[in-house]
């Protein structure tokens, strides 16, 4: 039977969940191959024959010192985020974990109140679990879900060495992959607007009579700036040396130098073979959802199939939007810029 230090000490097991009403984390064992062929680290993809273990915090016990360097890609959803995160797993150099829901667990614990010693404790103790590296001299890269925005600042502060880049996509290239996911994607743009509502990081101006004015496309907008918003607040807080900021398309047209831009913010030390093994791996030519050929080609075919039927209100959208943003100080190009 494995016992319980060989759990909390092993990045094989990962810290999957934490139960406030037990005050315990579950773990699930997953080997460094069955990470990569998560989409995302939720149930829907770990293997359901994964092994199980809830371990109550206070027997928690970590080897600190054998820690990985931890940064992260903090996103405001439908920019790539999760591209490069597969982009950059490399075995012996990072680890790229993909959303751990641990993280969005603790989003709830924050929502519904909890004392900010209580929700502290928690999130320093996942950000540490989250740290375990499969081998020595790794750096552990962190996707969080984009719900996990609102515990950034927290984790920047409790991680003075950490790093972080902010990944975001335009406004209209946010508002296209949106509108192509029909029904779907506009529950979830008011879904996401209700949770930044909740954080207390909504955008001023708007009454919820207001909001229930708005059109789908116009919530995703005020959300969308609401991220910027926040975004650029830490920027200011933090400083560039530590935050850097990205928007998809940039990425997207410019992928050899946001590689290696990355590698120098992060400590990579990838050389150019290692860059361009990268380019022409699957992180680069596979869609990270459903697994199909993807480029920057693809995604322009998918915006031009929305812009024929959404294209005019899309439009209308960006340019209320700029009007809101200039109204609320809000900058539409963040600063920071990693390229």
């Amino acid at each position: 039977m494995t016992s319980t230090t060989e759990i909390t000490r092993n990045a094989a097991f990962l810290a999957h969940r934490y139960d406030e009403n037990s005050d315990a984390f579950q773990f699930v064992e997953l080997t460094r191959e069955q990470h990569r062929r998560c989409t995302f680290l939720t149930d829907e993809y770990i293997p359901e024959q994964s092994g199980r273990t809830m371990v109550r915090s206070q027997d928690v016990d970590l080897d600190k010192g054998a820690l990985a360097p931890v940064y992260f890609i903090f996103h405001s959803a439908f920019a790539c985020s999760t591209m490069m995160a597969r982009a950059l797993d490399i075995e012996g150099v990072s680890m790229g974990l993909k959303e751990p829901i641990v993280l969005n667990d603790l989003v709830g614990l924050k929502r519904r109140g909890a004392a900010p010693a209580r929700l502290s404790a928690a999130l320093e103790q996942s950000i540490a679990l989250l740290s375990r590296p499969f081998s020595t001299d790794e750096k552990i890269i962190v996707k969080p879900s984009n719900i996990v925005n609102s515990l950034a600042p927290s984790i920047l502060e409790m991680r003075p060495a950490a790093k972080a880049l902010f990944l975001h996509a335009p406004l209209k290239s946010y508002l296209r992959s949106l509108a192509a996911k029909n029904m779907w994607g506009r529950i979830w743009a008011r879904e996401n607007a209700i949770g930044i509502l909740e954080d207390g990081d909504l955008i001023g101006g708007f009454t919820s009579a207001d909001l229930l004015r708005l059109t789908d496309i116009q919530v995703a907008a005020v959300a969308w700036l609401s991220e910027h918003a926040r975004f650029a607040k830490m920027i200011e807080r933090f400083g560039a040396d530590r935050i850097k900021s990205l928007d998809s398309d940039k990425f997207l047209n410019n992928k050899h130098d946001t590689i290696a831009r990355l590698s120098t913010f992060f400590g990579l030390a990838l050389d150019k073979d290692q860059i361009e093994n990268l380019l022409a791996g699957p992180a680069f030519t596979q869609h990270s959802k459903d697994f199909s050929k993807f480029d920057s080609t693809a995604r322009l075919d998918r915006h031009s199939n929305v812009d024929d039927s959404n294209g005019e209100e899309i439009d209308m959208v960006v340019q209320w939007s700029a009007a809101v943003a200039e109204s609320q100080n809000i900058p539409l190009e963040l600063s920071a810029p990693l390229l």
